[in-house]
């Protein structure tokens, strides 16, 4: 814990004397001191806490710490005089207690479109990290319905689960009395694995909407002409430079498709050949819709 001066102490207690609401209370203690006392682990996509012996001892510390230390409530000063800063909650403050702490948990969380973004690789694209998640909360929903032991990893898997499934299902229950750290903690985490499957599938959707678009622009050569045939942009160009001589109309017309089409003068040829292909379709289109003329008039 930070040391503060006693020039400090009198003014935080001051302070914290003229808040009479609990909840502001809370925030100021919070600011001070931290609400939550022990360092947790950060949000691991790989839960290992529950699958690998050393992390999970981490847990195991700290419930250990917490319940052999019931003063996690109060700060004690003395400088001639006791300044007590106190946020135990009476039973009308305990659910108020709890939901602080476990928007204290929440606020930890990545920011996972951000999160996503760096940890992906070609190696590990998104849909991989979705496969690896949706397997490990497969997992742990199996053991939770196969399995029974007595170890803190699995004593720790319903709370964890629970936060995950309401999240889920968007019907988060928050808690309507005094809960330890650990269980908070826990129930928190399950709400953040389900925000970052969720952001994962999100992701997933939106990159393959891109590549979908970007498969769309990426027309080749047949498919850039006919788009600008069906726009009217060829016969426009033909009407426009009607007046020039045979060769310098052909060169022109050429020249500013393959402008507007992105592509390199060296294609003039391949251009030549299907602009060749669509004026034969075009006129034989024409020749056929005539002689329908004709034979409708015959009748």
């Amino acid at each position: 814990m930070q040391c503060y001066s006693e020039h400090q102490i009198r003014q935080f207690h001051s302070e914290f004397r003229s808040h009479k609401k609990y909840a502001d209370k809370l925030i100021l203690f919070d600011r001070i001191f931290g609400i939550i006392p022990f360092p947790f682990p950060d949000f691991d996509p790989q839960l290992r806490f529950f699958f690998q012996k050393e992390k999970t001892e981490e847990l195991i510390t700290i419930f250990k710490k917490e319940r052999n230390n019931p003063g996690l409530t109060e700060k004690k000063f003395f400088f001639g005089e006791s300044f007590l800063f106190s946020i135990k909650p009476a039973n009308s403050n305990s659910s108020a207690y709890s939901n602080f702490i476990l928007s204290s948990f929440l606020s930890r969380a990545p920011v996972f479109e951000e999160w996503i973004r760096k940890n992906t690789t070609e190696e590990k694209p998104v849909e991989v990290l979705l496969d690896e998640a949706n397997a490990i909360i497969n997992h742990i929903e199996y053991c939770l319905q196969h399995e029974y032991n007595k170890s803190f990893a699995f004593q720790c898997m319903p709370v964890f689960f629970k936060g995950f499934y309401d999240a889920f299902r968007n019907r988060v229950n928050l808690p309507d009395k005094k809960r330890k750290f650990i269980e908070l903690y826990l129930y928190a985490q399950g709400i953040i694995y389900a925000n970052y499957i969720s952001s994962l599938k999100s992701a997933l959707q939106k990159s393959q909407n891109q590549e979908e678009l970007h498969s769309s622009l990426n027309l080749d050569l047949t498919g850039k002409l006919g788009l600008l045939n069906e726009l009217g942009i060829i016969d426009f160009l033909k009407n426009k430079y009607a007046g020039l001589d045979s060769v310098s109309f052909e060169n022109k017309v050429l020249e500013i498709i393959c402008l507007l089409g992105g592509d390199s003068g060296e294609q003039k040829e391949s251009v030549h050949k299907i602009l060749s292909a669509i004026n034969r379709q075009a006129q034989h289109g024409k020749a056929k819709s005539n002689a329908s003329s004709t034979h409708r008039n015959g009748m």
